[in-house]
């Protein structure tokens, strides 16, 4: 059952359209009526139908209007459109809005039920469509190469923890799972008077891709693009023999391969063997590193990390991915979160054997994205911080230094936790005084209140609420009520009048407002106030 909201200012058409139409034949529960455009918009908030039907003219809001503010909030909602005006440009911006149909007033009865029923169809269709696994499953799997290559970059860069990935890879039938990896990229370089595309370099990498691809044959590999590379990531089980061992003749048959059937210049930067998905960011880097290298050694253009740095201590590399969970649970003030992801940072320090170096540029990091973090937020970390960089330099034993970088979370998150406070009190007082200065203005809106406060409507819709327990619309009501409310007990304004002082241009609109919020009209609460001693 699809949920429907009827608009229109005459309440002849909306009672007799329930008397008439059957809805829920049709497949259609009524969840709301409304009178004008604002009270539609405001049911639209609440009860998020399916299908709108709507007049277009309508006191507060014109139909239009409102539909297309509906549809930022309610991208799928569809529309049907009542006037009684043949008029092209109304035809014009309701075929603009994507409306299902546009029916002109008086209508029939049999013209109204052909519109329903279509509608019916049609967001049939739309669900069906979108409900299709059959071709849910086809698009998942012509896009698997694009979502293979995505996941395998992510690894590359530290966006994406190893529990993650190794979930990813099934659902993308991703063998990822091993005991070592090794990372080869290559850069196919053009050379002058080649015949293959020379003007198409883009076709020339994907013909050096399905070369890579066919010579590797069985083996656990996998070619994709990354960033301007092809990049080769193959995989080894335990009982395998040396991995560069391996791996390192596949890389030099693909190259000279490559060259001899493209007429290019391929150079392959080669990584060490690393033993977790986690260290494939490291491998990343030193492939990166070995291509370089291999700029300055015209003679060698496949170079591998093992060979550029003999003998060097493992790699102690910062986790992007850990430092940006750090970073979000302090912003949040979730302490419980910031200490598991430094002690996840923290952990890779027990591991291996870094230099002193090392071990100090892996400290320095994390202290660095703390100050990012504090500056972000606009917190003063000023007389902590002093403290806590010189004994880091001196390179504590982990667990040391483990509390003194925990002790600037805490005054991070605590000072962060205050200012949010501090900063949404202003903001809900500032909006309070704009509204009791401003709500004389018809045009007062979230919007213009936002402008003036310099916030984002979402994010002030949220503070307001908390603060305040009450929306923006809620408290703007409060205030107008309020001052009709002793405009009609101590003045002998007409009730237009009051109307227009609080910001209401429609006067029936006002009465209407003014007795669904005291349960008596303007004329009954005027007579009380005149019968009171």
């Amino acid at each position: 059952m699809y949920k429907l909201l009827l608009a229109d200012d005459e309440s002849d058409i909306r009672e007799g359209l329930m008397e008439v139409v059957d809805f829920e034949k049709y497949g259609f529960a009524v969840v709301g009526q409304a009178a004008n455009g604002l009270e539609a918009l405001q049911l639209c908030e609440k009860e998020k139908p399916d299908l709108i039907i709507s007049d277009i003219r309508m006191p507060l809001m014109d139909g239009l209007t409102m539909l297309e503010k509906a549809r930022e909030a309610l991208p799928t909602a569809r529309f049907i459109i009542l006037s009684g005006y043949d008029d092209f440009e109304f035809a014009r911006q309701a075929m603009a809005l994507n409306c299902l149909s546009y029916l002109l007033k008086p209508i029939s009865s049999a013209e109204f039920i052909d519109a329903l029923a279509d509608a019916r169809k049609k967001l049939d269709e739309e669900m069906a469509q979108r409900r299709d696994l059959i071709t849910l499953r086809r698009h998942f799997d012509d896009s698997l190469p694009l979502l293979r290559a995505t996941l395998l970059g992510s690894l590359l860069n530290g966006g994406v923890s190893a529990q993650r990935a190794m979930e990813a890879a099934q659902r993308y039938n991703l063998p990822l799972r091993a005991d070592a990896y090794m990372l080869a990229l290559l850069r196919v370089e053009e050379k002058a008077g080649s015949s293959f595309s020379e003007k198409e370099p883009e076709l020339t990498r994907l013909a050096a891709m399905d070369i890579a691809r066919d010579l590797l044959g069985a083996a656990q590999a996998y070619v994709f693009h990354y960033q301007e590379w092809i990049a080769v990531l193959q995989w080894f089980q335990s009982g395998e023999a040396d991995p560069v061992a391996l791996m390192l003749p596949r890389l030099e048959e693909i190259r000279v391969s490559i060259d001899h059937y493209l007429g290019t210049g391929t150079r392959v930067g080669v990584s060490k063997p690393c033993y977790s998905l986690d260290g494939l960011k490291t491998c990343a880097r030193q492939a990166i590193s070995a291509l370089e290298q291999c700029t300055f050694w015209e003679d060698q253009p496949l170079l591998c990390a093992a060979d550029l740095e003999p003998g060097r201590a493992d790699d102690l590399v910062v986790s992007d991915l850990l430092l940006r969970a750090l970073d979000v649970a302090l912003k949040k003030s979730a302490l419980r979160e910031a200490n598991e992801a430094l002690c996840a940072l923290m952990e890779a320090c027990q591991h291996g054997k870094p230099s002193l170096d090392a071990y100090r540029s892996y400290l320095m990091e994390i202290f660095v994205s703390l100050l990012h973090t504090a500056r972000d937020m606009s917190v003063e970390m000023t007389n902590h911080s002093g403290e806590a960089l010189a004994r880091l330099i001196a390179c504590p034993p982990p667990e040391e230094a483990r509390e003194i970088l925990w002790g600037m979370c805490r005054q991070c998150a605590a000072e962060i936790a205050e200012n949010r406070v501090t900063s949404s009190r202003f903001i809900a007082r500032s909006a309070e005084e704009y509204i009791q200065k401003n709500y004389a203005d018809p045009k007062l809106t979230i919007d213009k209140l936002c402008g003036q406060l310099h916030v984002s409507p979402s994010y002030f819709s949220a503070l307001f609420k908390r603060e305040t327990q009450k929306t923006f619309l809620q408290r703007l009501t409060d205030v107008r009520m309020a001052h009709a409310m002793n405009l009609i007990a101590g003045t002998d304004k007409k009730t237009a009048q009051v109307a227009e002082a609080v910001g209401i241009a429609d006067p029936s609109y006002f009465s209407y407002a003014f007795k669904r919020y005291y349960g008596v009209s303007p004329s009954q609460a005027r007579r009380g106030k005149e019968a009171q001693p």
